[in-house]
């Protein structure tokens, strides 16, 4: 009896230590759900990168998110991170929306979002939507670069040919002519080469927020999220059309008294009219 009695207190203790760290699994598991695919991409030379994430947060908590990623931002002083455009905007619905656009250093835009998503998830929020986008801006600057090198070129072999003496007229108009339009060339690949290294230099990052039911874990299931959703359309709809009998009812109850106000006058009329005298 000692020896079962021993082996039962074990595994009761085995069973309560299980059950114990299972809450802990599970919390951690809808975290992870919660915060998206962890997808590393490395930083290549002469590529530039663009940042997207979508957000789902209780209506009452996506403001208090918003401004905690604004601060995030702040905390890395404007020469790392500089917000460049703010919305947020309450809908009829009782519905929000908003966003916030950063420009931050190449080197801190992956953390920088990894940290906005755990910022979310403990605000009770999950990640909806993310995207990464890539451009080859190095070889666009690489491209302009060889384009102002070969302009300048034929440049100045157009200057040594108009510097000659006994040019003829029609020709020398040709060569200037050609002087403007190398001009205009020259401006737009020093255009180019700058909108591509200004890519290279900043990594734009974009935060996008909506209020909605807020599923983590994606625990309810297709059936139970139908429901779920089919009900929420339901609210939705009774609201729309409370919404329209409240805007109708005042001009309703104006038309049904200006209808019994001309019946009245009519039978008024009718009383005082004098009545035809009978035909002989």
């Amino acid at each position: 009896m000692g020896d079962e009695m021993r082996y039962s207190i074990i595994a009761m203790s085995l069973l309560l230590a299980a059950c114990g760290q299972q809450p802990s699994e599970q919390s951690a598991d809808v975290a992870g759900e919660a915060a998206g695919p962890d997808v590393a991409v490395t930083r290549t030379p002469g590529v530039s990168l663009t940042y997207s994430y979508g957000f789902r947060l209780p209506p009452e908590r996506l403001a208090t998110a918003q401004e905690a990623h604004a601060a995030q931002c702040e905390a890395l002083t404007p020469a790392r991170c500089r917000i460049t455009g703010m919305s947020y905007q309450v809908y009829h619905n009782r519905t929000i929306s908003g966003s916030l656009a950063m420009k931050l250093a190449p080197d801190d835009a992956r953390a920088f979002g990894k940290k906005g998503v755990a910022i979310v998830t403990e605000h009770g929020g999950m990640l909806t939507d993310a995207r990464i986008d890539s451009e080859e801006s190095g070889a666009v600057v690489e491209g302009a670069q060889r384009d102002e090198k070969a302009i300048a070129e034929e440049r100045a072999r157009i200057e040594q040919q108009l510097a000659k003496q006994g040019l003829p007229a029609a020709e020398r108009t040709q060569l200037q002519a050609r002087l403007v339009d190398l001009s205009d060339q020259n401006r737009q690949a020093v255009t180019t080469r700058a909108e591509a290294e200004r890519k290279l230099a900043d990594t734009p990052v974009t935060f996008s927020y909506s209020s909605g039911q807020v599923d983590p874990s994606l625990s309810d299931g297709p059936l139970l999220g139908a429901i779920k959703d089919g009900w929420v359309n339901v609210v939705a709809g009774i609201a729309v059309l409370l919404m329209l009998a409240i805007t109708l009812l005042p001009w309703i109850a104006a038309a049904a008294g200006l209808a019994l106000a001309w019946i009245g006058i009519k039978r008024l009329i009718a009383r005082f009219r004098p009545s035809a005298p009978p035909e002989e």
